[in-house]
Order: C-alpha cells, then structure tokens, then sequence
C-alpha cells in the first residue's frame, strides 16, 4: 500500500479486501416458485436429477434470463467472463432486476478482464442485494505502469485463473457448462459465434454445486469489489446503470435477436417436455480454489478426479474439447482405453476455426502419435454461414462458429459436461467446475451431437499416409462440390501455417 501511494498508483483496499461476510446457499427445502417447479426424487431414487441440455444459444441464454425472473431467493453466478456487451447487458439487467424484488444476488467473477467493466461492476455493488466478488485480483488497478507491468508477469496472478461456470436460483436449478456471459456465446455477436453446450440442472445435484460455489466464495483468493479504487464515486452511479441496461434492453428487443429470443417461450417449453428433461444422477467434479496456489495434489483436482472415468469406458469414449493438447498424461490415458479395445474420438477445432493458434500448435504435435495409436481425430470447420440460430451442430451456428463445447462421452450411458478443456491449463493452472452425468438418454444425445459435428460436412477426419519413409497427415471431408482430400491444413494461408509451425518450436506446452 505505501509503495503503491509513492507511486501513485491506484490499489485494492487491503481493509476492505478483509472484509468479506460469511453468507451459503439455502436449503432446497426453502419454498419458491423454483422449488415447486424443481424435479422430485422418489423414495426409490433418492439422488435422482434432471438435466436439461442447452445446445443452443439462444435457449442458454433464456435458461439464465428465466432463472433471474422466477428466482425468490438468491441468485448464485460465478464466471470467468462476463462482458458488457448486448447479452451481458440484459443478463446484467434481470440480476439487477431480481435484487429490487429483494432476491439475493452473489456475483463471483474472475479478475482478468474486470478492467472493462470496473465501474459498473461497483455500481451494482451498491445495491443493497448484491454482493459481488474478485477471484486472484489484480491489487494494482492503474498508476504506475511499472507496478502493473511487474503483477502481470506474476505467474500465480495472470497464468492461474478461475475458469468456473455457473448460474444458480434458489438452490433449486443450475446453469453449468462452457459458456462465458457474452454475445458470441449466445450467438448475438454480429460476426463471430461459439458452439457451446450447457446443462440445466435440477435436483440433488444442484446442492452439490451450490456447495462449489459457497467454497469459492468464502476462500482466501477473493475480495468484495468494495475494495476497488474509486468505490465511493461508483455507488452515485446505480440509478444511472439501472436506465442505461433498460434502455439497451429495450433496443435489443427491437432488433430480430431480440424478438426471437422472446419468441423461445422458454417455460413453456420446459414444463411441456419439448425440451426434454433427462433423468439420472451426477456428480459434481470442481477443483478447490486453493488449486491456484499451485500445491494442489493431483488426486485433488478435477483433472485427477476425470481420469479415472475412462477406466470404466468399454466400447467408446467421446473427447469434444475446442483447445486440445493431450500432453503424456492425455497420450496414456487414450493408449489405455485403445489397448483395451475401446473406440476412442475427439473432436476438436481445425486450424481455420481455432481462435487460439498457439493451443492449436500444441495439440498438432500429438496428431501423428494420436492417429498411430488408432484414435480417430476429427477437426471441426469454421462453419461459414453454416445454419440459422435454432439448428443444433454442437450448439448453434452462426456467420462464422469455433467450437466451445467441453464434453467427454463414455459408451453413451454417461457424459461430462462443464468448462474443464482437455490441456495442461485446464488440469493444472486454472480452476475448473463441471457435471458427471450417469443417464443414458443424455449420454446418447451429445454423442448424437457429436456424431452430427464430425460428419464431414462439417468437419475433417484427419488420416495418415505413407509415402516412402515418410508419413503424412491427411484431412478428407465434403463439400458443396463433393469429396475432397488434401495434406494441407484446410482452409488456411501459407503465413498462418509457418506461424503455428513456429509455435511448435517453442516450449509453451505447460501454460496451453
């Protein structure tokens, strides 16, 4: 603190920072509107819980804008990113909405790009329902340069975030999977979209995540936005934000994202099964918060808790994951599922639809290795134009769509759904939250996603060929011209190639 006023540097308040009040989720047994609507288990199947998949973004979105509505209670959201853009804006609105009906609003969001938003973020605060808190801060927020420059280089500040998702009313229903709050996961982005899943959760299960939450909460590693500089100031803009976010909303609704979203009659859908709603039981798999202090065993973490469940595989496991660098651990993992007959297939983004190359040059030092074991790679395309906004791939298409899905099947009777991708950041640096669904109806439906995204209108099926000593990679898929084969990376430029090939050269793998 003194270094930083030398400098005059704007910083956290460690007083504030210290003050956090201890608040949990309520009992399921709480009486709400959720409540009634939320699934029963019988005395027969006393775990049981419902699991709505949303694949779409559209119905992602009014999952979350129906919670906020009906919500009673509390609201519990925990995210990496939450954009202030058209979605984040409306999203913004129902939590602000819902805490002026008097509901209990907790906002737990990873400190990486809160810079955008910090002013609103603190306005909100203010509001007598709503508590929101910062997860591995950055203590410096502007200034000196040299301050901000030196946090930064922190490995354990910017390298080690919190990756969680979660969307939480009443205890009674739960929003997890891989999307972010913002336009391109909700296919509103005007030229970018991601292809997303998300599961609706009700029942048992949603204790055990509310539970995840409440430890995230309470740890050591957040602070209240009350210790942001410039608090004070920000609690004058309340009444401004509250006419800024109806004022947007109302724009949206005006526009045709706007009136289809209306149009949804997302309720509706649920209690009359159109959406179906798919029994069984989950468990909960979450890294601890203390995982970014880097001392975390690995039996403790998700990625030790996900590896022992393709022990169980027998005829076939199912890898969905956009950034995918299987590293050793990835590599035995799958050699083991192979040795004992099992089917193995991931599905991935190919280098044109990848929005991270770098991720992309770790995951094509593996391809070779991957193919000779008999792993069948699948490499999704950019989906130019590909399908309207209710068409389900993996989620929905758009003018342009990268996959975002992270999903794991095993012999379609159980299915991993939630934000942990298959590479060394999400298994050793960032924190990760997601669902082990034993149902078979659901299991058989992302595999049926799947196999519908690996189809080769929309993605490459990666082989090997041999000519003389040489092997090469080869990709195959279809267009509107018909097959077509080809042992360059599709769709894609000589500089971008040279530029991954150099990626490769580099020992990055540990922080992809």
């Amino acid at each position: 603190m003194l270094l930083a006023a030398q400098h005059g540097c704007a910083s956290i308040d460690i007083d504030r920072a210290a003050v956090r009040p201890v608040s949990h989720a309520i009992s399921q047994d709480t009486p709400s509107q959720l409540q009634k609507l939320a699934h029963k288990p019988g005395p027969a199947r006393p775990k049981e819980s419902s699991f709505v998949l949303l694949d779409a973004g559209l119905d992602a979105l009014a999952a979350r804008l129906w919670l906020a509505e009906k919500a009673e209670k509390t609201l519990d959201v925990q995210y990496y990113i939450f954009h202030g853009d058209k979605t984040g804006a409306l999203v913004a609105e129902a939590l602000l909405k819902a805490a002026d009906r008097g509901v209990r609003v907790r906002v737990l969001l990873d400190d990486i790009y809160t810079h955008r938003n910090e002013a609103d973020i603190m306005a909100l605060y203010s509001h007598p329902n709503i508590e929101i808190r910062l997860f591995n801060p950055f203590f410096y927020r502007g200034g000196n340069p040299l301050l901000q420059l030196g946090q930064y280089l922190r490995d354990d500040r910017l390298n080690r975030r919190m990756h969680n998702k979660l969307f939480a009313a009443d205890n009674q229903f739960a929003i997890t999977g891989g999307r972010n709050i913002g336009d391109e996961y909700f296919v509103a982005h005007d030229e970018f979209s991601f292809v997303d899943l998300d599961v609706l959760a009700s029942g048992p299960a949603v204790a055990e995540l509310s539970d995840t939450f409440d430890a995230y909460w309470a740890s050591d590693g957040v602070v209240p936005a009350r210790a942001l500089p410039g608090y004070k100031e920000a609690r004058n803009r309340l009444a401004a934000l509250k006419t800024a976010l109806q004022a947007r909303k109302t724009e949206l609704e005006q526009t045709d994202y706007g009136r289809e979203l209306e149009s949804l009659r997302f309720e509706e859908r649920l209690l009359s099964g159109e959406l179906p709603a798919y029994p069984g039981t989950a468990g909960v798999l979450a890294d601890p918060p203390e995982k970014v202090e880097g001392n975390s065993h690995a039996s403790e973490l998700l990625v030790g808790q996900l590896s022992g469940l393709g022990a169980d595989a027998k005829r076939e496991a199912i890898v969905i994951s956009p950034y995918f660098v299987p590293g050793k651990m990835g590599l035995d993992w799958m050699g083991y599922m192979r040795a004992r007959g099992a089917k193995v297939r991931v599905l991935t983004n190919s280098l044109a639809a990848s929005d991270v190359p770098v991720v992309h040059a770790g995951y094509a030092k593996y391809r070779k290795a991957l193919l000779q074991m008999g792993v069948e790679l699948h490499e999704l395309k950019p989906l130019f134009n590909a399908a309207p906004r209710k068409t389900r791939i993996i989620g929905s298409g758009s003018s342009r769509s990268s996959l975002h899905t992270k999903s794991l099947v095993f012999d379609r009777e159980k299915v991993f759904i939630g934000s942990f991708n298959f590479d060394p950041r999400s298994a050793w640096l960032n924190t990760e939250l997601g669902l082990v669904i034993e149902s078979r109806p659901a299991a058989e439906k992302v595999a049926e996603l799947a196999d519908r995204a690996m189809a080769p209108d929309f993605s490459h099926r990666l082989s090997l060929k041999q000519a003389g000593e040489q092997t090469a990679i080869v990709w195959s898929s279809r267009n509107a011209r018909g097959e077509f084969v080809t042992e360059t990376e599709p769709d894609t430029g000589w500089w971008k190639r040279r530029w991954v090939d150099f990626l490769m050269l580099l020992p990055l793998e540990a922080h992809l």
